[in-house]
């Protein structure tokens, strides 16, 4: 789950989801820690280092739309499993258009673009 939250609301809402288990083994970041640990010294982004943590990630907190773009990249460009991953995201439709875009499924929740253009007031007609 990659979420703007902060990292109390999002590990609570990764909970309620099922998306974490207490004592399970696995990563509950903000995008702060998520850069530090991704990037060299130089501030590049290391594909082995994005390796060593996505495979434990479940939250990723206060992440920028940046973040979600790297970490899409990183899944997708990763050659650890013998398969390549399937990466879904969902998005605003504005902010994580690159991370869309590169995803090999997006989903672009654009319910106020829909509602800005809608002529009607029927909201049952809203789909």
């Amino acid at each position: 789950m990659v979420t703007g939250d902060n990292i109390n609301t999002a590990r609570a809402i990764a909970i309620k989801c099922g998306i974490i288990h207490p004592g399970e083994d696995f990563l509950c970041i903000d995008g702060k820690e998520f850069n530090r640990r991704i990037r060299n010294e130089k501030g590049e982004v290391e594909q082995e280092r994005i390796d060593k943590v996505w495979p434990k990630l479940r939250v990723l907190a206060r992440s920028s739309p940046t973040d979600k773009h790297t970490l899409v990249k990183g899944i997708i460009d990763s050659t650890m499993a013998d398969q390549r991953q399937v990466v879904a995201v969902t998005g605003d439709g504005t902010n994580d258009g690159p991370a869309l875009k590169k995803a090999d499924v997006g989903f672009a929740m654009v319910i106020k673009l829909a509602w800005d253009c809608c002529l009607f007031q029927n909201f049952s007609l809203i789909i």
